[in-house]
């Protein structure tokens, strides 16, 4: 969503009315796609205010992310913890653009994005602070609901979303016929048991900093949520040949801190590829279907080509089971 001058300021205002009243006070916006991800530097202090897409999250599901983090921190897990504003609360409302938004203000992470090249050794480190993650979230308990990373959420509402619009056949097939198959691939692993808690849901270099002193800091915990632990996992490297070293460091880290089962192994790939499916459904509602038919169309066709190949890939490198039927594809 563009954002306007005006926007900002009056973010600003609205800011030191709730939040913290001290200036100077700027506020910049940093990302604008499913939430707007604001940088607000007040004094010698950076904060992060993320203003939630309109209808994005209910209530309660935000409640739960901070009571994640909260727990999570008291655990001696480094995370970017949410702020409370001069009413003691950490989540509000504001009026944006005509549409009531929820708002958090977050500390800003400490440490630094990782840049590439991505060594080994970092990725030995991600396993690790993984695993701690993990570990500290088993105990984690909220009275507050959050929708399950389940199969309904990842597979079922976005092919819902999918087959409802009007686009070519042989995509629309396609895309049915890999929900069948993570569909089946997940099921028949979750029959065999899969370790399921609290998930960050994306945990990528993207979302860490790296501090000085080699500590791992999360952050954006906006797509976890309870769910199969493989989701966590550096499924995708299974689809990328030349990834293999770097998928043995990690899983060699998790399991120098926690226990890591062989079917969650065996399910992360097909969790990446489920999550990839649920990131289609969001992007088309929260973005390419403002774009035009024509745009979505070829954005569709081409996210299908992504994924078939990936399954194929993977399909290939990983041992001779036969759970159901291939994809068409």
């Amino acid at each position: 969503m563009a954002q306007t001058r005006d926007q900002t300021n009056d973010l600003r205002r609205w800011h030191i009315r709730h939040l913290e009243p001290g200036e100077p006070l700027h506020v910049t916006l940093i990302r604008a796609h499913t939430n707007d991800v604001y940088r607000v530097e007040t004094g010698d202090r950076r904060l992060v205010l993320k203003v939630y897409g309109a209808g994005w999250r209910r209530d309660t599901e935000i409640r739960y992310e901070i009571d994640l983090l909260r727990h999570l921190a008291a655990q001696n897990i480094a995370v970017a913890s949410p702020i409370p504003g001069s009413d003691g609360d950490a989540l509000h409302h504001i009026n944006l653009a005509g549409a009531t938004r929820q708002a958090v203000l977050f500390a800003y992470a400490d440490g630094e994005k990782p840049s590439p090249p991505f060594t080994t050794e970092m990725y030995r480190r991600q396993g690790m602070a993984t695993a701690a993650l993990h570990r500290a979230a088993d105990t984690f308990t909220s009275a507050h609901d959050r929708s399950p990373l389940d199969l309904a959420c990842l597979i079922d509402r976005p092919l819902q979303l999918i087959t409802s619009l009007n686009i070519d056949d042989v995509a629309r097939d396609t895309l049915a016929a890999i929900a069948t198959f993570l569909r089946e691939r997940i099921t028949e692993l979750a029959h065999r048991g899969l370790d399921w808690g609290a998930c960050h849901g994306d945990l990528t270099f993207d979302n860490v900093h790296i501090t000085a002193s080699g500590e791992t800091v999360w952050y954006d915990f906006d797509s976890g949520g309870p769910g199969w632990r493989a989701i966590d996992l550096q499924g995708w490297a299974l689809a990328s040949p030349e990834r293999q070293a770097d998928w043995r460091a990690f899983l060699d880290g998790y399991r120098s801190v926690r226990p890591l089962g062989d079917h969650d192994i065996a399910a992360a790939p097909y969790m990446w590829l489920a999550r990839v499916f649920w990131g289609i459904g969001v992007d088309l509602e929260r973005r390419v279907l403002g774009e035009g038919e024509e745009r979505m169309r070829a954005w569709l066709t081409a996210r299908c080509a992504a994924l078939a190949e990936a399954i194929r890939t993977i399909e290939q490198r990983s041992p001779p089971r036969h759970w159901g039927r291939r994809p068409t594809a």
